[in-house]
């Protein structure tokens, strides 16, 4: 049974954009001001943080250690249960993968890709869908902020001794 570690806060939040999505799937930077970079908790969506309002592009940014005891750890997955409406994954600068839209669980291995000391972003965007007749792709949350709305954690598997 793997040990977990939630990565529950404090984050950095910061907007990045105002955006909105066309019924072609192209999204399009719709300008204006931004509210202000803040520390938030996760799971939220970014409602008290930023606004019941606000769609756009938004940067969660966390520091971690490496766990302890390396040599016994077989497997360090990292593990973010629900983004809405999708993303993209970044540790220490690099690219770990995107999050599509439709509340996929992201699952990836990163044991070797820790330092001592990391930095993991999650870049979020839940744009203002355009009308285009269809409808808000997001089901139950539609009309609801965005935001890390999942549990983010590592899952660490240590060998069998």
């Amino acid at each position: 049974m793997p040990h977990i570690i939630r990565l529950r806060g404090p984050w950095n939040l910061t907007p990045l954009a105002r955006t909105g999505l066309r019924a072609d799937g192209t999204l399009v930077d719709l300008g204006g001001p931004l509210p202000s970079a803040c520390r938030t908790t996760v799971p939220s969506d970014w409602g008290q943080s930023l606004g019941v309002d606000f769609r756009g592009r938004v940067r969660y940014s966390r520091r971690f250690h490496q766990p302890t005891g390396m040599a016994e750890i077989e497997r360090i997955d990292l593990v973010i249960q629900r983004v809405d409406a999708l993303g993209g994954v970044w540790l220490n600068g690099r690219l770990l993968g995107e999050i599509p839209l439709g509340f996929v669980e992201f699952r990836t291995e990163i044991k070797e890709r820790l330092a001592r000391y990391n930095l993991l972003e999650v870049q979020v965007e839940c744009p203002e869908w355009i009308n285009d007749g269809t409808g808000e792709p997001r089901g139950q949350r539609t009309g609801l902020p965005g935001g890390l709305v999942g549990e983010v954690l590592l899952e660490i598997t240590n060998r069998q001794t």
